[in-house]
């Protein structure tokens, strides 16, 4: 009985700690949703605040179309793009950062114009003309203050100048601190530095890199060529010998066919020298004979005017 009463005080033990267990883990799910409802419900109350004062900076800014451009302009005589961006700002209560370098890397980044609302800020970069920032009014459009001998407009994002320099658009809470926005501007941009500078120095190790590949191919294209050649080379030198000995023994052939012609040559004229001899020694002694025969054709004419002159 004792064993049982006990394990009955057990059980009875166990089962209010765990419906406390269940009762606290219940009651910290309820907490936990009721958190996330509140902050439903302020963020929402915040995003509406920040669209409201979003199409505030907007009017204020719609306000000074025609205002001229002005270097380090940011009031109605004149603005540059980031006094005119300052200045529509102030009027909702934020102060923002005054260089276009700095707005453009403050608040939260939205690249798609699908996600942009009114209010937001355009940020540009040209490699050589620097930074230029905008207030986004809608349908892909936003106001600024361009350039000198210019005035401040609204221009459209599919520009090609502008659509091949976009950044981005920047949103900043209507409640933000101006410090605040200074300093998380001058960390960011600490930060777009050393990110920027260590591309850089891994860039250049990567075109180091794709040098002595080059370097080392164009030694492989080089030693291939060269033994190529090498190896042509000692293939034509044998045939360029043959053809060498060839033509040695062709131009020996052709020496000794000269000087055997020569010397056939050589032979037919002594041989041809006592023929043309005899025949002068022939030709001498017909005319002496024939000279003979006409001194003894005289000698009997000369007897026989003789012997007919004493008859």
């Amino acid at each position: 009985m004792r064993q049982a009463l006990n394990l009955l005080t057990i059980l009875l033990i166990s089962a209010v700690m765990l419906g406390c267990t269940a009762r606290k883990q219940q009651d910290k799910d309820l907490l936990i949703r009721y958190r996330a409802n509140v902050e439903d419900v302020l963020n929402q109350q915040e995003d509406a605040r920040d669209r409201a004062s979003g199409q505030s900076v907007v009017k204020t800014a719609r306000s000074v179309i025609g205002t001229p451009y002005v270097r380090g302009g940011r009031n109605p005589g004149g603005f540059d793009c980031s006094g005119l961006v300052q200045w529509a700002y102030q009027s909702v209560g934020v102060k923002l950062p005054r260089t276009a370098r700095e707005q453009s890397a403050i608040g939260q980044r939205i690249m798609r114009v699908e996600d942009m609302r009114a209010g937001d800020i355009v940020a540009f970069r040209h490699p050589r003309r620097g930074y230029h920032t905008g207030i986004y009014v809608g349908d892909g459009k936003f106001v600024h203050s361009p350039r000198r001998r210019s005035s401040v407009k609204i221009s459209s994002l599919d520009d090609p100048y502008f659509n091949n320099t976009f950044l981005g658009a920047r949103r900043v809470s209507m409640n933000a601190d101006g410090q605040d926005l200074v300093a998380q501007a001058e960390s960011r941009m600490a930060q777009y530095t050393e990110e920027r500078a260590v591309r850089d120095m891994e860039r250049s190790r990567k075109a180091r890199q794709e040098a002595t590949v080059e370097s080392r191919k164009k030694g492989k294209q080089t030693s291939q060529v060269s033994t190529q050649r090498k190896k042509k080379d000692q293939v034509r030198k044998p045939s360029e010998q043959r053809k060498k000995s060839r033509e040695k023994a062709t131009s020996r052939k052709s020496g000794k066919s000269k000087a055997a012609s020569a010397r056939q040559g050589g032979k037919s004229k002594e041989k041809a020298a006592p023929a043309a001899r005899r025949s002068s020694k022939s030709k001498t002694q017909a005319r002496a004979s024939s000279r003979q025969g006409k001194k003894d054709a005289g000698a009997s004419r000369s007897s026989r005017k003789s012997s007919s002159s004493k008859k």
